[in-house]
């Protein structure tokens, strides 16, 4: 078969595989829990590019420029 653009070759190959994974099992969107864990994992991996540090408070993470900064987030936060 013959399309007139990529873009509806493309549209073509999401619909097909959006039924299924592959393996024939039906599509299982992510969990809250899987979504909020690859939100943190990008927020980290922006916030070191930036030349933001991670500073712990316990168990707690505050990214700051510096620690001054970081002691100052870390009180109004309640980590202090």
């Amino acid at each position: 078969m013959k399309m007139k653009s990529t873009a509806a070759l493309l549209a073509m190959y999401v619909m097909a595989g959006s039924h299924n994974n592959g393996f024939g099992d039906i599509y299982q969107p992510p969990t809250k829990e899987e979504i909020e864990k690859k939100k943190a994992i990008a927020l980290k991996a922006r916030n070191l590019k930036q030349g933001v540090s991670e500073y712990f408070y316990g168990i707690e993470v505050v990214y700051a420029r510096n620690q001054k900064n970081a002691d100052k987030k870390a009180r109004k936060k309640g980590y202090l």
